[in-house]
């Protein structure tokens, strides 16, 4: 049945609206077909089964300790052979010398040739991981090892070596950090984010609520894709948080010169704090992977790779502080799970456990008279730090004292009743009396300037503006 689904198979084109001849298909499967991820997936396995008899490369090698993950004694392990990943027409190959590489690319060449399928050589390159002196390990003056030249050839195509790739959306680089996925995933977040700008976030007959949703549908998978197995430092996990609150503070439209605390935009908005967030996805994938156990019991591969580490190599003391196990033990202990081996067997318990610290709210419900509050008084700090810079030090001391008062407190053309002077500057003052207070009165003359300057300041609407001068001697 399945072979008469692919007798006779012909394709046509569309370009606007108009078909094109029909095309003969010798090749590939057919789209949008439900058989069609599993017939490839036993076509591909067949060829790396063949791909690997030639090859006789078996990989890197990782060890993998038996019983507890982390408190198992050194005897009891296992080891695991890594040589590919794969990922539907996506592989990733892990060879531990250039010559397995070359060896197992050479194979991989000529079988996929006889099977009709082509490697592309323009989308394949080659790298290489930092490694460093064993003598020198232990020292900070560490010497690198210089990488082993290698020149592949394939098809008079030479395959370029790299200092990072991107693997399924995440980069791989040479030094092991995640310094270019953290800035590709914030790159792209932004992306998302700008694109609903004028259509969603400056919309103010989109509720805030709404907006709030639309921004962890849209925004937030973007920003998180991978964090799972993200070993972050300070500098790193402090990129992401900026860009978190940044988004929010869009959202509800208060800048960052209005100078709103974090803690408070959280609680407007009823979001969770992203290092909660962060934390909460390692350790649900953390759990997802601890129940991997095949039907015997034993641990899947799955749960292998991710807790192996390299056989009979040490960790070199100043590299990477902390390993993505150090960062779930921490996890661990900030989340207070006391019982951890049993919890997360049990799904529902442990969904509950992680979800403890991370609680989606609703929006405040006078969020928007909150926001207003604040701006204008963010207004009238700006405007006194304004006024500040432009009055001299010596207007200022307690010999020269320069006070402000108004005839009336409400504002003539609209009424409001202001209690401060930069409230009226912002309501048009039109009525404005200067009280100038000095111990001598010589010192008057210097100061007059610096008044004149003052006033024009702080309003240019003025219609009647009165002077008092007074001098008196100290007692």
């Amino acid at each position: 049945m399945i072979k008469l689904l692919y007798e006779d198979v012909k394709a046509e084109v569309r370009i606007d609206g108009d078909f094109s001849s029909s095309i003969q298909m010798n090749t590939g499967v057919k789209q949008e077909c439900l058989i069609s991820p599993i017939l490839f997936n036993v076509y591909i396995d067949f060829v790396m089964q063949q791909i690997l008899e030639q090859a006789g490369t078996e990989g890197v090698t990782m060890n993998y300790r038996l019983g507890d993950l982390w408190y198992s004694g050194r005897e009891n392990n296992d080891d695991v052979k890594l040589l590919a990943l794969m990922y539907a027409d996506d592989i990733a190959v892990m060879c531990q010398s250039t010559q397995d590489l070359e060896q197992f690319i050479k194979a991989f060449e000529k079988v996929t040739q006889d099977f009709g399928l082509t490697m592309n050589i323009k989308k394949t390159c080659f790298m290489s991981l930092r490694q460093f002196q064993k003598s020198t390990c232990n020292s900070k003056d560490r010497t690198e090892i210089d990488d082993e030249p290698l020149d592949i050839t394939i098809r008079n195509q030479k395959i370029e070596k790299t200092e990072e790739f991107n693997y399924l959306g995440c980069y791989v680089s040479k030094d092991q950090t995640q310094h270019k996925d953290i800035e590709t995933r914030v790159s792209k977040a932004s992306s998302a984010f700008n694109s609903l700008r004028r259509i969603v976030w400056y919309r103010k007959c989109i509720s805030t609520q709404t907006k709030i949703r639309i921004f962890r549908a849209s925004v937030l998978p973007v920003l998180l894709y991978g964090s799972e197995l993200w070993s972050l430092t300070i500098a790193e996990e402090q990129r992401l948080k900026a860009f978190y609150m940044k988004c929010l503070r869009v959202i509800i439209g208060v800048p960052i010169g209005d100078r709103m605390k974090n803690d408070l935009v959280l609680q407007l908005t009823g979001q969770p704090a992203l290092e909660n967030i962060l934390r909460k996805n390692r350790l649900r994938w953390f759990g997802h992977v601890n129940r991997m156990d095949n039907d015997q019991n034993g641990p899947m591969l799955t749960k292998k790779t991710l807790f192996a580490s390299f056989k009979d190599v040490k960790r070199p003391p100043h590299g990477i502080k902390l390993r993505w196990k150090d960062k779930i033990m921490k996890d661990i202990t900030v989340s207070n799970i006391k019982n951890w081996r049993r919890e997360t067997h049990d799904k529902d318990t442990w969904r509950k456990t992680i979800n403890r610290g991370v609680t989606y709210g609703i929006v405040h419900t006078d969020v928007k008279r909150i926001v207003r509050e604040h701006k204008e008084r963010a207004v009238d700090r700006r405007a006194r730090e304004e006024l500040m810079h432009h009055i001299p030090k010596n207007t200022t001391t307690d010999h020269n004292r320069l006070a402000l008062t108004t005839d009336d407190t409400t504002c003539t053309q609209c009424g409001r009743i202001c209690n401060t002077i930069f409230r009226l500057l912002d309501n048009q003052i039109t009525n404005l009396t200067v009280n100038i207070y000095s111990e001598k009165a010589e010192i008057l003359n210097e100061n007059e300037p610096n008044i004149f300057q003052f006033i024009l300041l702080i309003g240019r609407q003025l219609r009647d503006v009165t002077f008092f001068n007074s001098a008196q001697e100290n007692m």
